[in-house]
C-alpha cells in the first residue's frame, strides 16, 4: 500500500527560554508547537494533575482525536478496584536547591588514581546512596510490609515531589498502560540453564527527580504545548532519574525473581506482540489495538537502573543498573531493595583508534574497567539460572533487558530531538546481519543491496568506523557524532548536527510521540494512522 504524508516540521521562531550552564551546554533557543487538542485536567492529587494523558487510550482524552478508530482496551473496566495510574505532571518553573540529601557525594568513584577494589567500594556505597534518594516516601507499603502495588504512586510524596514525563501514551505498540503506567520496551530472550528459551517482554516507568523535572519542564508546559529545543538539552547538576524495569518472565523461569515485588499491569502478549498487517505492510494503530489488545497481567522486578548528573564524572553522567537478586536477599524486609548492583559507568572505555570495541579493554574481568564497575559475583549469580547475566559489549555495563553489543552509555548519549522527518539516531547500529525497526534506511547499513557489515561490537575484522562512533566517551548536553555511520539530521531551521536531549532516551522518544500526533492531525484525520516517527529505544 503506497502513502503520501506530509512530513511535520518544527516551526521557527516563538518562545526563547535559557537554563543555566552547568558545567555543561545549556538548552537555549526553543520553538513553539503547534497547538494541540490536548485539554487542561482539572482535580488531581498532589503532582498528579496537568493536560497531558495519564496513559495511552486515558478516556479523559477520548474527545480529542489521539484514539480515533482504536479497539479500546487499555481503560479501567467497570467495578475495577486496583490501582489506576496517574501521571505526576507538575514540573517546577525555578531551578529547585540542591537537596541535603545527596548521600551519593559521600562517594566519589570518579576519583583518579583509585585501585580496582577501591573503586567497587566507592560505586557500591554511590549506588546504595542513589537508591535510597529516590526510595524516600516513594516506598512507603513494601518497607513495611504493606500493598507493593500502592508504591510509587508520586502523587504526594512527603519527601521531595517526583515527576513522570508526559506523552508516552500515543504509540500503541508501547504506550503506557493504565495501572502503573509501564511502558512497553524490549523483546528479551531468556535461555535457561537446561537451554530452553523464553520469549518475555518488559514493561517499564521512570522517575525524575525535582532538578531533573525543572529540565523536563523546560519542554513539557503547563498549557499543554511542549517547547522543543533547538540547541542541546542539558540536566542539572543533582539531577536523579530512576527506572524499575519489569519482566513476563517468571520466578519458575528465572530463580533470581523469587521473592520480587510483582505487580499486576495491563499488558499486550507476554512473549512480545508483534502486529501483522494482512497485506504485509506496516499496521496502523487501529490493527495494532486489535491484534495487540491489552489485558492484566503480573509482572516482575528485574533491573532498577539509575542516573545521576554528577560534576565529578568525566561525562557529567553516572548510569547504573540494580538486578533482582530475591534468592540471595530473601531475608531483606524490603522487597524493593532485594536487588544487588550490576555495575555502575560514567564513560565508556572506548577503543584506541583502529581498534575494536569487543576487544578492548583487554581482559576487563581480570583487569578491570578505568570507566566504570562491575559487580562480578552478582553477574555470577545470574548466569549461574540463565544468560540475563550477559552485559553488554565486551562486559560494559548494561542489565539482563538490554542489549549484548551495546552498553548503557552507548544508548543514551545518541539521545537527540527528532529532526522535522521525526527521525532519531539509530541508539544501536547492528549492521545489516540482523533487523532493526529503528536502524533501516539510507546509511544505516540496512538499505538492500548493500555490502554485509557486521555492525557495533563485531569480532574481528568488525567495523572499527562503527565502534569509534557507538564507543565513543560522550560528555553530557553534546551532540551526538555520528561520522559517517550514521546519518545527518534535517531540522527545519537547516541543522545538520543532532541535538542531544543529554543523554535521555525517555525525553527522545516523549518528543517524537507529540510530533507524530501533531503530523496525524493533518496527514491522517481521515485516513488510519501509521507509526512515522521512529522512536529510539530507553
Amino acid at each position: 500500500m503506497t502513502r503520501t504524508r506530509t512530513r511535520w516540521a518544527l516551526a521557527l521562531g516563538g518562545t526563547a527560554a535559557s537554563l543555566s550552564l552547568w558545567a555543561c551546554m545549556a538548552m537555549s533557543d526553543t520553538v513553539q508547537q503547534p497547538d494541540s487538542a490536548v485539554s487542561q485536567r482539572v482535580g488531581g492529587v498532589g503532582t498528579c494533575s496537568g493536560p497531558y494523558p495519564d496513559y495511552w487510550q486515558d478516556p479523559n482524552f477520548a474527545d480529542s482525536g489521539m484514539w480515533k478508530d482504536q479497539k479500546i482496551s487499555n481503560q479501567p473496566p467497570e467495578h475495577w478496584s486496583g490501582p489506576v495510574f496517574r501521571l505526576s505532571q507538575r514540573y517546577p518553573a525555578t531551578l529547585p536547591d540542591s537537596s541535603a540529601d545527596e548521600g551519593w557525594k559521600q562517594f566519589n568513584p570518579f576519583k583518579a588514581g583509585l585501585s580496582q577494589e577501591e573503586m567497587r567500594k566507592e560505586a557500591q556505597g554511590y549506588m546504595w546512596a542513589v537508591m535510597k534518594y529516590i526510595q524516600a516516601g516513594n516506598v512507603t507499603q513494601g518497607e513495611t510490609g504493606g500493598d507493593v502495588q500502592k508504591d510509587w504512586t508520586l502523587c504526594d510524596n512527603p519527601v521531595r515531589p517526583w515527576v513522570h514525563i508526559p506523552f508516552q501514551t500515543y504509540d500503541p505498540s508501547s504506550g503506557r498502560e493504565f495501572i502503573h503506567g509501564l511502558t512497553r520496551e524490549a523483546p528479551v530472550l531468556f535461555t535457561l540453564k537446561d537451554r530452553t528459551q523464553v520469549k518475555t517482554t518488559v514493561w517499564a516507568v521512570g522517575f525524575y527527580n525535582p532538578r531533573a523535572a525543572y529540565a523536563l519542564g523546560q519542554v513539557w508546559k503547563p498549557n499543554g504545548v511542549p517547547v522543543f529545543p533547538t540547541s542541546n538539552m542539558a540536566f542539572p547538576e543533582g539531577a536523579v532519574i530512576g527506572k524499575p524495569l519489569f519482566t513476563t518472565a517468571t520466578p519458575d523461569q528465572i530463580p533470581n525473581l523469587m521473592n520480587m515485588p510483582k505487580w499486576q499491569a495491563n499488558i499486550s502478549d507476554p512473549a512480545f506482540c508483534v502486529c501483522k498487517a494482512p497485506d504485509g505492510g506496516q499496521c496502523s494503530f487501529q490493527q495494532i489495538s486489535e491484534q495487540c489488545a491489552r489485558t492484566p497481567g503480573t509482572v516482575w522486578l528485574l533491573q532498577f537502573d539509575i542516573a545521576v548528573r554528577d560534576n565529578r564524572s568525566p561525562t557529567g553522567w553516572a548510569f547504573g543498573t540494580f538486578v533482582a537478586d530475591g534468592q540471595q536477599k530473601a531475608s531483606e524486609k524490603n522487597p524493593w531493595s532485594r536487588i544487588s548492583p550490576l555495575g555502575l559507568m560514567w564513560g565508556n572505555d572506548s577503543p584506541p583508534p583502529g581498534g575494536l570495541a569487543i576487544s578492548n579493554p583487554v581482559d576487563p574481568r581480570t583487569k578491570g574497567f578505568t570507566q566504570e564497575v562491575v559487580f562480578w559475583d552478582v553477574v555470577d549469580r545470574w548466569n549461574a539460572a540463565s544468560d540475563g547475566g550477559h552485559l553488554g559489549c565486551n562486559s560494559r555495563l548494561n542489565g539482563p533487558a538490554d542489549n549484548t553489543r551495546s552498553s548503557c552509555l552507548s544508548c543514551h548519549m545518541t539521545a537527540s530531538v527528532p529532526d522535522k522527518n521525526r527521525a532519531v539516531p539509530p541508539f544501536l547500529d547492528l549492521g545489516n546481519l540482523t533487523a532493526l525497526t529503528s536502524n533501516t534506511g539510507p546509511g544505516s547499513g540496512t538499505e538492500l543491496g548493500s555490502t554485509p557489515k557486521p555492525g557495533q561490537c563485531a569480532t574481528a575484522p568488525g567495523q572499527v568506523s562503527v565502534d569509534a562512533v557507538y564507543f565513543a566517551t560522550s560528555t553530557c548536553s553534546t551532540s551526538f557524532q555520528g561520522g559517517s555511520v550514521v546519518p545527518k539530521p534535517q531540522y527545519s531551521n537547516g541543522g545538520t548536527q543532532w541535538i542531544s536531549t543529554d543523554f535521555s532516551l525517555q525525553v527522545s522518544i516523549s518528543m517524537a510521540q507529540w510530533a507524530e500526533w501533531q503530523a496525524d492531525q493533518v496527514d491522517e484525520r481521515k485516513g488510519p494512522r501509521f507509526l512515522q516517527a521512529i522512536l529510539p529505544g530507553r
